[in-house]
C-alpha cells in the first residue's frame, strides 16, 4: 500500500487545502506519482500552492468510450448568484489589496443577495432561499463557516479556480435581468 494512499481518497472525496498541513505537505512531496495515478484514470491534479488548495478534475478526454469520473452538477438559481457573489468580492478584495481572508457576516450576504431577488413580500421565503444557497455553497466548498459567536464566513480562495472573473459582471447583469 502507497504511503499516500489516504492522500488519494481525501482528494476524490473533494478539496485539500493548505491548512490540513500534515496532508498538504504529504500532498506536494508526492505530487508527481499522484499526478500520474489520477492521469491513468482520467483525471487531472489541480494544485494551487499560492492559493493553498487542490482538488481533482475531469481531463477533456477525445475518446468517446471514457467514464465521467466526475459528473457537471448544475446549481440553483440562487446558488449560482451567491457564487457570483462572492468571486466578485472576492475579486474586489484583492484588487484592493486586503487581507487574503475575506470574511463576510451573514447580514453582508443577505445585502449582497437581495437586490438580486424578486421583488416579494413574502421576507421569510426570501431569507430562507438565501440560507439554503449559503448551506449548498458552503457544501461545495466555496464558503466557510467560521467558529466564532457571531455568524461569520470565510470565502474560500478556491472559488478562483471554478469563477472565472471575466464573467463575473456579465453574468450578474443577466441574472440582475432575470429577476425584474
Amino acid at each position: 500500500m502507497k504511503e499516500y494512499s489516504a492522500l488519494l481518497i481525501q482528494l476524490l472525496k473533494g478539496i485539500i487545502y493548505k491548512d490540513n498541513t500534515t496532508t498538504w505537505e504529504l500532498l506536494l512531496v508526492h505530487q508527481n506519482p499522484i499526478r500520474q495515478y489520477f492521469r491513468e484514470i482520467n483525471l487531472k491534479l489541480q494544485l494551487d500552492e499560492a492559493e493553498g488548495y487542490a482538488f481533482l478534475q475531469q481531463n477533456e478526454s477525445s475518446e468517446e468510450n471514457v467514464p465521467k469520473l466526475i459528473e457537471k452538477r448544475p446549481l440553483s438559481f440562487h446558488v449560482s448568484l451567491l457564487c457570483l457573489l462572492l468571486r466578485k468580492h472576492l475579486l474586489e478584495s484583492d484588487i484592493q489589496g486586503e487581507s487574503l481572508r475575506v470574511i463576510l457576516s451573514l447580514d453582508d450576504l443577505y445585502s449582497m443577495m437581495k437586490p438580486f431577488m424578486q421583488d416579494s413580500t413574502n421576507e421569510v421565503k426570501q431569507i430562507s432561499n438565501i440560507n439554503t444557497a449559503i448551506k449548498k455553497v458552503i457544501e461545495e466548498g466555496f464558503l466557510r463557516k467560521l467558529d466564532s459567536e457571531e455568524k461569520l464566513y470565510e470565502i474560500n480562495r478556491i472559488i478562483k479556480a471554478f469563477i472565472n472573473a471575466d464573467i463575473v459582471s456579465d453574468s450578474l447583469e443577466r441574472l440582475k435581468n432575470a429577476t425584474k
